[in-house]
């Protein structure tokens, strides 16, 4: 299938205000040995024109002034590890292998996130009871496809890649630097395992599984508490084992503060308060080897309740105990100029404000600080750039994107979780968080010369996300799921846990928002015969865009995408048969990532996660910013991005990519 037909067979429309029309005009002609590229995950092209147009992005308007503005089409789906991959490489998703945050194995039907990196192990030898590495292991990336920073180093163009979604390990870099973002995991492997200490026995039945762990705080009579922090297990074990750190508490009530004793360090922390990044060491083989990691510690109640939150275990910048940077002591670098900075992932703490054991203005406080950070080092790294006379400068920036699926509700008065009062106390969250980044954009337009091209983009846009739909209780209503016997509906892993019955089963969800076909010869347990592949995708379509929500009357699904009609690539095969985008104001009901099946087709959203993107790519399109002119009269879809950086710097289009250059 050509490029431009993907956006021909799925109907996509742009419509840009006539505010922005002068932004089409012009030559473009845009040459360059140097360029700033800014990535704002999640930013939203409806918003910032709302805003606009009220005067209060006056930054973010210079440049639409000056420059190019438009909405651009993002991936199906619409995931940050999908869209990003298709921006580094120019491929579409069947180019590059990513097609979100999950994927899964046919032959078992197990799910397995894309983040984690293809290891191979090194070689050891058994020394009593330790297992010592010798030669070392290696990791590759998931994502496939040469990423455009790749061709620039080989024409010895130095390049910054700052925390680039689905890079992780880091790309390797011989002329610039790389550090990891999105799919970087905390010290255990987990993408994010918070610690909460609570003296409330009822807190301990809280249900926060694979999310986090809540352990029984005890305080004595003089107000003192002891615990132990589980770090990391030790594998240099012939047995493994778990390893710990213990602390201890002084609490006072009166003030409400608390000092806490951890590897001779004294942390004085106040009520609703965070501290510093705290380095902790656990200690593998006795005197030879160890794992550093650092967290925060917020002491949520100091009253009656004692409540410490413990940050998910990181990997420390200045003392990495993986690889997360490249060269390997570029993270060092950044910790001593700049201090210690996160490097999760996904550093705001999702799980834990939506297991509900911190608050929203704790999860704001915490995500104002990651936000600090980001903008230190990006101080840092643009101050470098503007020294060099050669080079290309890429920073990514997450915290639009994490605060939008918490804060939505916050603006939303429709929204099920709605709290009119907690709205009042925090009023709009996430316009606070467009008015910091149009200083960022004022920041760089004042310092960077007009002959340096500029690109910001984010990967998509936003969306209320008030109803969740349960695609898999669809399939099985509709007959495409069998079961053995009434589903039990609290089970989040219904399709692995024997419930299913995947002899009978033509179809299933896992993932976000992809149906599988079960295909003889693919899966495991397949039983629909390649001839008869098409017309079960085509009723399972027809199905899905007829569907009425029960309550409203309304259709929650917008598109439904075969793959192989948009998509054409080595790596088709591993994503799902079927991508599903919702209307908006409706979302997936992600129980079903890893199998889940709902009671209902359609439910009320009634939890933190009130803002989502995974839905019809043309309601929460990507947004496209330059300081330069572009003639081009095509839609910008992001893989369009790659050639044109590589175009600025003189470098042509690759044969195998998709994209196409706008200049």
């Amino acid at each position: 299938m050509k490029r431009r037909e993907f956006i021909k067979t799925t109907g996509f429309l742009m419509t840009f205000p006539s505010l922005f029309t002068q932004s089409l005009k012009g030559k473009a002609e845009v040459k360059s040995e140097k360029m700033v590229v800014l990535g704002f995950d999640g930013m939203d092209p409806g918003i910032v024109i709302s805003m606009v147009k009220r005067g209060e992005l006056p930054n973010i308007q210079s440049l639409i002034n000056r420059g190019f503005f438009s909405k651009m089409m993002s991936t199906a789906p619409p995931e940050s590890p999908c869209a990003w991959s298709s921006f580094a490489t120019g491929k579409d998703p069947a180019g590059h292998g990513v097609f979100g945050f999950l994927n899964r194995h046919p032959e078992t039907y197990a799910p397995y996130s894309t983040s984690e990196p293809i290891s191979t192990p090194g070689k050891t030898i058994e020394i009593g009871d330790w297992i010592i590495p010798i030669v070392s292991g290696d990791s590759q990336i998931y994502r496939k496809g040469k990423p455009f920073w790749d061709y620039l180093q080989e024409k010895e163009i130095e390049a910054t890649v700052f925390k680039m979604p689905s890079n992780y390990p880091p790309s390797e870099m011989k002329y610039g630097r790389a550090i990891s973002g999105m799919g970087t995991p905390d010290i255990y492997g987990a993408l994010g395992k918070f610690t909460l200490f609570t003296s409330d026995e009822e807190e301990m039945n809280k249900d926060v599984a694979g999310k986090g762990d809540i352990y029984y705080a005890y305080i004595d009579e003089n107000n003192t508490f002891e615990g132990e922090i589980e770090g990391p297990t030790n594998t240099l074990k012939k047995e493994p084992e778990e390893t710990w750190v213990p602390f201890r508490v002084y609490l006072d009530k009166a003030h409400r503060t608390a000092r806490i004793d951890i590897q001779g360090k004294e942390i004085l922390i106040e009520e609703g308060g965070y501290s510093d990044w705290v380095e902790i060491e656990f200690k593998l083989i006795p005197h030879l080897a160890s794992v550093k990691a650092m967290t925060k510690f917020c002491l949520l109640d100091a009253s009656e309740k004692f409540r410490l939150y413990v940050y998910p275990l990181s990997i420390d910048p200045a003392d990495p105990a993986q690889v997360i940077s490249s060269p390997a002591g570029y993270s060092k670098e950044l910790a001593r100029n700049a201090g210690r900075f996160h490097t999760l992932g996904l550093p705001a703490d999702f799980n834990a404000i939506k297991t509900e054991v911190i608050g929203m203005e704790n999860y704001i406080e915490q995500s104002d600080s990651f936000f600090r950070e980001s903008s230190k080092i990006f101080d840092y790294e643009f101050e470098r750039f503007l020294g060099l006379k050669r080079g290309m400068l890429f920073y990514y920036f997450s915290s639009i994107d994490q605060g939008s699926h918490i804060y939505w509700a916050l603006r939303d008065p429709q929204h099920p979780y709605h709290r009119p009062e907690e709205a009042k106390r925090f009023g709009d969250q996430i316009e606070a968080l467009y008015r910091k980044f149009d200083k960022i954009v004022g920041k760089v337009i004042k310092k960077l010369p007009p002959n340096i091209p500029l690109i910001i983009l984010s990967d998509h846009g936003f969306a209320p996300l008030r109803r969740q739909v349960n695609l898999n209780s669809l399939l099985y209503k509709n007959g495409f799921i069998k079961s053995y016997g009434e589903p039990d509906y609290s089970d989040s892993t219904f399709l692995l846990s024997g419930q299913a019955n995947l002899d009978e089963t033509k179809a299933y969800a896992l993932a976000l928002n992809g149906i599988y076909i079960n295909l003889s010869g693919r899966e495991g347990n397949g039983i629909v015969e390649p001839g008869d592949k098409r017309r079960v995708m085509e009723d399972i379509k027809k199905m899905l865009l007829s569907f009425k929500d029960p309550k409203t009357g309304e259709h929650p699904i917008g598109k439904v995408f075969i793959s192989e009609d948009i998509y054409q690539g080595d790596f088709l095969d591993q994503g799902p048969d079927l991508i599903v985008g919702c209307n908006r104001t409706y979302g997936l009901d992600y129980s079903c990532a890893l199998g889940g099946i709902g009671r209902e087709p359609v439910s009320d959203n009634l939890n933190r996660w009130t803002g989502d993107h995974i839905i019809d790519p043309h309601q929460v399109p990507a947004l496209l910013l330059t300081n330069f002119k572009l003639s081009n009269k095509k839609v910008p879809i992001i893989w369009d991005l790659a050639p044109t950086i590589l175009n600025i710097f003189g470098i042509p289009t690759p044969s195998d990519m998709k994209g196409k250059s706008l200049i």
